[in-house]
């Protein structure tokens, strides 16, 4: 579901320029900066605000800190045929989620699949990104990554779990890839932060206060409950512990509930993040011809079927195709606290901002 909240809109070139030079600025180099600039454009193109251009005023304070690597030396170790482990040196985990599919892609490309561990990691955005940069080289996969302490384990009144997300995406002849980017919590922790940046109220059933009862004030959150809220959050909780293992334990990494805050760009020590990628080439699998039709049937199926009145029947990304088709011409909507940030940080470095679209 998108956010409605009060922006200016940008074009997506100037924007990403923007924040690639202010990441630089800020001591980057060159190869992270553009990672993470295309990381949180795209997704914001896609509408995926809560992981977008709203965190780069996070990342930027991160590297004036030194909470983050400016220059990481990234090391794949390929371990067999079909794995391998990026170590990030404690850079940008959007720098080192982007190496580790390129380096699945390679290894898949003669095994069929592959899968890759990232460590001494840290915050990479949207999950999904990094599924889809394989989907467009026709490639399905599959992402996972962990963070501190966000969500309830069920029945639980304090936070223990990350949002600890999954992403899937698939590439689709004729059309663009179908993506799946989920949190296994109730909702992103992101959007908490976006509803009390607009002053709007959490939806039902998502999140606990500091005492651990259910509320909607984001003012005052405590934890996330996880998907399936306060009946059924037990899925939530299952599929969260399933990615915590996969990404910190196939990697040696702490688990996210041992993780410190990443939501403090001055606290010491590096983040130690995690995440987890299968790559697959579909052809190795089953004719090329064949995977196609069968994805294509299902995806035309799944969207002819009966819907509520004024509804429609979606596939998995069927809602941020929309919003990129809409954002490419109108420009991307970069919500007002977050705008006044970046325009600080503009001013501290004697840069321009881009023109609004």
């Amino acid at each position: 579901m998108e956010e409605q909240f009060a922006s200016v809109r940008i074009a997506e070139t100037p924007l990403k320029a923007f924040i690639d030079l202010l990441l630089r600025n800020a001591g980057s180099a060159p190869d992270a900066a553009a990672a993470v600039a295309r990381a949180v454009v795209e997704a914001s193109l896609r509408g995926i605000d809560t992981h977008g251009v709203r965190l780069a005023p996070h990342y930027l304070r991160c590297l004036y800190a030194g909470r983050i690597n400016p220059d990481p030396r990234l090391v794949f170790t390929k371990t067999a045929a079909a794995v391998g482990h990026v170590d990030a040196n404690n850079g940008f985990g959007h720098f080192a989620s982007y190496r580790a599919i390129d380096e699945g892609m390679a290894m898949a490309a003669e095994t069929g699949i592959a899968a890759v561990t990232v460590g001494n990691s840290s915050h990479h955005g949207a999950t999904g990104g990094y599924a889809l940069a394989a989907a467009k080289h026709g490639f399905a996969a599959i992402g996972m990554t962990i963070a501190d302490a966000a969500v309830a384990p069920f029945d639980g009144i304090k936070a223990f779990n990350g949002t600890n997300p999954i992403a899937f995406a698939v590439p689709v002849t004729g059309a663009e890839p179908m993506v799946l980017d989920m949190a296994t919590s109730s909702i992103p922790l992101n959007r908490v932060h976006l509803r009390r940046a607009a002053g709007t109220e959490l939806p039902p059933d998502v999140a606990l206060d500091t005492q651990g009862h259910v509320t909607r004030d984001p003012n005052r959150f405590g934890a996330l409950l996880p998907l399936g809220g306060s009946e059924y959050g037990y899925k939530g909780a299952g599929l969260a512990a399933m990615v915590d293992i996969l990404c910190s334990a196939f990697s040696g990494m702490p688990h996210g509930n041992a993780l410190t805050p990443f939501s403090d760009p001055t606290l010491p020590g590096p983040d130690l993040r995690s995440h987890f990628f299968i790559v697959m080439r579909p052809e190795l699998f089953q004719a090329l011809a064949v995977f196609d039709a069968r994805l294509a049937a299902f995806l035309a199926d799944l969207r002819a079927q009966p819907a509520h009145p004024g509804k429609r029947v979606m596939a998995p990304g069927d809602p941020e195709l929309a919003a990129e088709a809409d954002r490419r011409i109108h420009g991307i909507p970069v919500d007002l606290t977050t705008w006044s940030a970046l325009q600080e940080f503009a001013g501290r470095q004697k840069v321009l901002c881009p023109a609004e679209a």
